[in-house]
């Protein structure tokens, strides 16, 4: 698979994309955070975009969201990045995520300031609305998206675990209605497959509902599973809920429902 390389997940630098179109990318600061900003190489303000709001691991920042959009679609989402709350490194480069009641409320709080602030600049259907993260943003992002599952299409989870503590299924009736996709490297060392089975169990347990994909690769921060994540979630934007372009050699499909 074809590895992306960029700010946070390994060293180096991304690969630019073969677009044929520039890709408009802006950094600004938001209400409680800088924001950065990703639209289609042809953006069209009189079409309504889904919407990603990307949360990046511990170690980068919201520019992430430009190194990886590309490579999941350069025309079918307005994205926006956010930024972690606590600081790493005294440059001020790079940012974690809390993963506490504490934290989740101030995710919250990031997460939907960047929402008003995208729908207020751009063409975004207010239905369409997704969030994704990597590592402990993924973690990060499927906390935010159980305590507030009526407000997201769906929650697309990368090598991220399921958050423990700060009652994530405090609104467990509702968030059974979630549409989760999970992306798991089956080699990875920071997420090991004991860990992933026990989280699991869990998941299962509270009768919610998730697509999980098992790559056989160290890190799922692969073109191919940004092609993939970019399947499942155009399938839900059309109506279409297979997972289409999803090849059965490459991936381990573990389903759950809320049957």
């Amino acid at each position: 698979m074809n590895r992306l390389l960029c700010s946070g997940i390994a060293a180096g630098s991304l690969k630019q994309h073969p677009a044929q179109a520039p890709i408009h990318a802006e950094t600004i600061r938001g209400a409680t955070s800088p924001l950065s900003y990703f639209l289609p190489s042809r953006y069209e303000p009189n079409y309504q975009y889904p919407l990603i709001v990307w949360l990046h691991d511990d170690g980068s920042n919201q520019r992430q969201v430009a190194e990886v959009m590309p490579h999941i679609s350069t025309q079918n989402y307005v994205a926006v990045g956010v930024r972690a709350p606590r600081a790493c490194d005294a440059a001020g480069h790079q940012y974690a995520w809390l993963q506490s009641a504490l934290g989740g409320a101030l995710a919250e709080e990031i997460v939907f300031a960047a929402i008003e602030s995208a729908t207020q600049r751009y063409s975004v259907h207010p239905q369409r609305i997704y969030l994704a993260g990597y590592r402990q943003g993924g973690t990060m992002a499927v906390r935010t998206a159980l305590r507030n599952p009526a407000r997201f299409a769906g929650v697309v989870n990368i090598d991220g675990q399921l958050p423990r503590g700060g009652a994530p299924l405090l609104y467990l009736q509702a968030a059974r209605q979630l549409e989760v996709l999970s992306a798991i490297s089956l080699e990875s060392t920071r997420y090991s497959l004991d860990q992933v089975c026990e989280d699991l169990r869990l998941w299962h347990a509270a009768n919610l509902r998730m697509d999980m994909r098992q790559y056989t690769v160290e890190d799922c921060m692969v073109v191919e599973v940004m092609r993939d994540i970019n399947a499942w979630v155009m399938a839900r934007v059309t109506g279409q809920r297979g997972l289409g372009c999803l090849r059965d050699h490459e991936t381990v499909p573990v389903e759950f429902s809320a049957n």
